[in-house]
């Protein structure tokens, strides 16, 4: 049976710490790929995703998004190394955390799912008990 597809990208699961200091053109590649993913544009978002990676090899939100687009082609190998290097590079990544516990559920990996979703919860408090900015 068909998994239906992820909802869209949240608005909030825009990049937390450099987003200040980018340069405009990262911002909107970063943008436009979110924009592509959610219209269901995976070979454009991929294309923007890998843009943006040439410029800032350290972009965790286009590894995420890059991570979107291989769940939504049916890809969990590589979604998972994408939103492994996501959280790589930005170890409180919520959204990532979720997404990895979810697959390593789905691939019968009890311990690795409970070890993820225990990391973010620890995000998710963080975040909402520190006002999350």
């Amino acid at each position: 049976t068909p998994r239906p597809a992820p909802a869209p990208l949240a608005p909030h699961a825009a990049p937390r710490k450099a987003a200040a200091g980018a340069p405009a053109s990262q911002a909107s590649l970063l943008a436009q790929a979110r924009r592509q993913a959610d219209q269901g544009d995976f070979q454009g978002a991929a294309a923007s995703c890998a843009a943006l990676l040439a410029a800032d090899a350290a972009s965790a939100e286009a590894y995420f998004i890059l991570g979107m687009v291989k769940e939504c082609e049916q890809d969990p190998a590589q979604a998972e190394l994408h939103w492994r290097r996501c959280i790589y590079l930005q170890p409180d990544h919520y959204e990532a955390l979720c997404h990895l516990a979810l697959l390593a559920e789905q691939g019968g990996h009890a311990s690795s799912a409970r070890a993820f979703k225990q990391r973010a919860a620890r995000v998710y408090e963080r975040q909402q008990g520190g006002g999350a900015q």
